[in-house]
């Protein structure tokens, strides 16, 4: 490969996504060397890699290296490409002393393995700091990014329950820390769980018998399928209790699995809301030990929320709440936990719902300016006992609080909510309001709070 210009170059070059896009003017005259992607086992320590990598030729590293390395009069740069190289390609910034400030294509993975290795470099070195991409290439807006890196972690999320599928002692559940066991698969498929959930739906008594028949003996295999979970609970709400009762041994010793479950955890759910509790109660037996970690969980805290929603007066319930008061403060600010503690306050004692309220009284200001626990500040004005209530309209509705909770971004929606108490003098709290008026208008959620205050008409 001989020395050429950039404008030689990209005439013949192709690259996954199409042809490589024009240079600008000055960048056209600049000497260049053009390189080809071969298969790994080829290249040896050491060698040269190009400036710009084309999938699809193979020579050997004989021949690269006399061709190369004549051309080269600066540092090489060697950047390996994944055999794999799919046509999710996507343009990557690569910065140095000696580039001429190129994009080079990769895939993916091999995007991400240098973006990872430029950050620990960075964290090494201040060098990294006149690092700046390329004007020519846009970056991406917050909504692409997220969605890339969803993406991202569905892939790797798809390759983790593949590699567990080829071997099941790899197996650890990533979100709860606790040994993975899904469900097995199901042996029916999709058209005859189809046909069972359409006999399930059917007034006869005859269908609806010989889909329980059915599902017999694969009831836990089914609640781990996105079809077969629909399936279960439809089975669970028309059979009779003793039939569920029957249906619904298949789960025991499975709670804390399905609880983690994309898919059973609904059929856990209508366990309890279906079921009477002797038929249910080893849903509660079960998370014992596990609740501070279960409820943190994305489908786990659900289960709690049905438990308290149907059971809250049972023992086995109580005693769940009670393991996870210690550590109140904690999950009153979780993402998912938060949900947990306000069914204790819906639907707990009154001696659960105090102590909630009462983790929430050490810093009342902080829980009603936090994300999730704003929402337990609302609730807590709701449900909670008028000692209680008192002590935490004292400390919210001072002047200072009142503007702090306002420009807050969570702490509007517990303004909202004071407005509703009829101890509270509202009056002194739009006076309040109307003094901060201007610092509201800079923001939409502020400008929403002052149409629903009725200070401002809906004109923004």
């Amino acid at each position: 490969m001989a020395s050429t210009t950039h404008a030689e170059a990209r005439e013949a070059a192709v690259t996954p996504n199409g042809p490589m896009p024009q240079t600008t003017p000055w960048l056209q005259q600049q000497p260049c060397v053009v390189a080809m992607v071969v298969p790994a086992e080829h290249f040896l320590s050491g060698l040269p890699g190009g400036a710009m990598l084309l999938p699809g030729q193979q020579f050997q590293c004989e021949q690269l290296q006399a061709a190369v390395q004549p051309q080269m009069h600066g540092p090489i740069k060697f950047l390996h490409m994944p055999r794999d190289w799919t046509i999710q390609s996507q343009p990557f910034y690569i910065a140095d002393s000696y580039s001429c400030g190129e994009n080079f294509w990769m895939t993916d993975d091999a995007a991400d393995s240098t973006t990872q290795g430029s950050h620990s470099e960075a964290d090494q070195s201040n060098d990294s700091q006149d690092w700046e991409p390329s004007p020519r290439w846009p970056q991406l807006t917050n909504s692409a990014a997220r969605r890339l890196r969803r993406k991202r972690v569905a892939d790797r999320f798809t390759k983790q329950l593949t590699t567990m599928e080829a071997c099941p002692s790899y197996g650890q559940d990533l979100l709860t820390g606790g040994p993975c066991s899904d469900p097995p698969a199901p042996c029916l498929d999709a058209e005859m769980l189809s046909d069972l959930q359409l006999k399930l739906s059917e007034d006869g008594r005859k269908g609806v018998e010989d889909a329980l028949a059915a599902i017999r003996g694969q009831v836990w295999s089914l609640a781990g399928d996105p079809k077969g979970c629909r399936v279960v609970q439809l089975a669970l709400e028309r059979a009779s209790q003793q039939e569920a009762s029957e249906l619904v041994i298949e789960l025991h010793g499975h709670v804390q699995e399905a609880a983690t479950s994309p898919h059973a955890n609904y059929v856990i759910q209508k366990v309890v809301s279906q079921l009477t509790f002797s038929a249910a109660s080893f849903v509660a037996e079960e998370l014992a030990g596990s609740c501070a970690r279960l409820a943190r969980h994305r489908f786990g805290c659900r289960i709690f929320c049905r438990l308290l929603e149907f059971f809250s007066t049972q023992s086995s319930t109580l005693q769940l709440v009670e393991e996870l008061l210690g550590e109140t403060q904690e999950l009153c600010c979780h993402s998912f936990a938060h949900h947990v503690m306000q069914a204790v306050i819906e639907n707990g004692n009154q001696r659960h719902c105090k102590l909630v309220v009462a983790a929430l009284l050490t810093n009342p200001l902080a829980f009603a300016q936090d994300k999730n626990a704003s929402y337990l500040v609302k609730f807590a004005f709701r449900y909670s006992c008028q000692e209680d209530n008192r002590v935490l309209l004292a400390q919210l509705s001072h002047p200072d609080a009142i503007a702090a909770l306002a420009i807050s971004q969570y702490g509007c929606h517990v303004v909202r909510a004071l407005m509703e108490v009829e101890e509270l003098d509202t009056q002194a709290v739009l006076h309040i309001i109307r003094q901060i008026m201007p610092q509201l208008r800079e923001t939409k959620r502020g400008q929403r709070l002052l149409v629903d205050l009725g200070l401002e008409t809906d004109s923004f």
